[in-house]
């Protein structure tokens, strides 16, 4: 998430995770304990040797520590549930200086609270994290014209409205908004090794200009999609219950959104529209393993980024405020037709949104008092100032 320092920090003391490494795997229990500096690349790398996996970061190159934190949105998370609902354990340092284990059955209250809570609580070390038995998969990428956007967008409403939704099935669509030499790029990940299931008929009518999906492991997959080399980003996020309607009006409204113009007027200026299907499975998957801290309604929903890239940090301003006004419309046209969603995706969220308020007013006293006990000094308040906080 590019949220100025969360990962940082100016005029004060930088503890660097970047060397508490290790992937430690035990077969009997079907677990495997990796330590926070880890990428995803390194923790699935090894785990493929035993032909499992885990629910875990979608790009390889992401870190382990702030994608579970934040949550972490999975291609297993179907089936699973998200990153967070899949840890066994975490090994966390207090603010006292303390190491404490968090689980379902000691210090309970911190294991909940890290799932979705962020940085609030204390330095986590290490997480215990539940192994899976996926390895072959059938996916890869499809790409579609600028022009064919709405085709997208419609199949994509049909394959979220089937009521026996496949839980094997998982799609990523990004619309490169102000770039017509990308267009629409649509991931489909199926983690079984069967060749083009029907879960994804709604997409195989629409022509392509370019096809990837073949039969692959699944970190052969996830190693095909990267972070473009712009050196600013900004990410802004929403929710809302799906439908053709809203996709269409959705369609039009940033077609002509006047912060396209003022998006794309900045240096090396571009918008890329995120779209990620989560049904209900994913919900009660994560209530089945203990529960988090998220507040999600248990219905099918799409959590939508808005992603912008450009050059200068002398722009930072101008495309944030643009972000800021083109979410308000969006957020705008979901109350009024009554498919707005509270709940903001930490992992994609802009570095003020308040994700954290919008867990729900209960699940935030249950973090606060989760702080007052583990933090009584409010030490990752106070010194830790980047990333979501929780006030009060």
């Amino acid at each position: 998430m590019p949220s100025p320092l969360a990962a940082n920090i100016n005029d004060g003391i930088l503890i660097d995770m970047s060397s508490v490494k290790g992937v430690s795997y035990d077969a009997a229990k079907d677990i495997v304990t990796v330590g926070t500096g880890q990428k995803w690349r390194d923790v699935y790398t090894q785990l493929d040797l035993y032909n499992r996996s885990v629910v875990g970061g979608r790009v390889l190159d992401v870190g382990v520590g702030g994608l579970i934190l934040g949550c972490g949105l999975s291609y297993l998370s179907d089936l699973y549930g998200l990153a967070c609902d899949n840890v066994v354990n975490y090994g966390v340092v207090l603010a006292n200086g303390s190491l404490l284990n968090a689980n379902a059955t000691s210090n309970s209250d911190l294991w909940w609270a890290l799932k979705g809570g962020g940085n609030n609580f204390g330095i986590v070390t290490s997480f215990t994290l539940s192994t899976h038995p996926v390895h072959e998969v059938w996916g890869g990428v499809k790409i579609y014209s600028l022009n064919q956007t709405l085709d997208v967008l419609h199949a994509m409403s049909e394959y979220q409205s089937n009521p026996n939704k496949d839980p094997y099935a998982n799609i990523f669509t990004q619309v490169f908004t102000t770039n017509s030499t990308i267009g629409v790029v649509l991931t489909l990940v199926y983690l079984k090794p069967t060749v083009a299931p029907p879960a994804f008929k709604p997409f195989y009518s629409i022509p392509t200009i370019n096809d990837t999906t073949r039969l692959q492991t699944l970190t052969q997959l996830m190693g095909g999609q990267n972070v473009p080399p712009i050196p600013r980003f900004d990410w802004f996020t929403t929710s809302f219950k799906p439908s053709a309607s809203l996709y269409t009006h959705l369609n039009n409204l940033i077609a002509t959104a006047p912060e396209l113009q003022t998006l794309t007027s900045v240096t090396a200026g571009a918008l890329a529209l995120a779209l990620q299907p989560i049904s209900t499975s994913v919900v009660h998957a994560g209530r089945a393993r203990g529960g988090n801290a998220l507040g999600l309604q248990a219905t099918n929903q799409t959590w939508f980024a808005l992603d912008v890239g450009h050059y200068f940090a002398a722009d930072d301003t101008t495309a944030h405020t643009a972000m800021r006004g083109l979410l308000a419309r969006i957020e705008t046209l979901t109350q009024s037709n009554g498919s707005y969603l509270e709940y903001e995706f930490m992992n994609d969220a802009s570095y003020d949104q308040d994700v954290l308020g919008h867990y729900g007013g209960e699940n935030l006293r249950r973090l606060r008092a989760v702080r007052a006990r583990y933090d009584p000094d409010s030490v990752f308040q106070r010194l830790v100032p980047g990333g979501f906080k929780l006030g009060g």
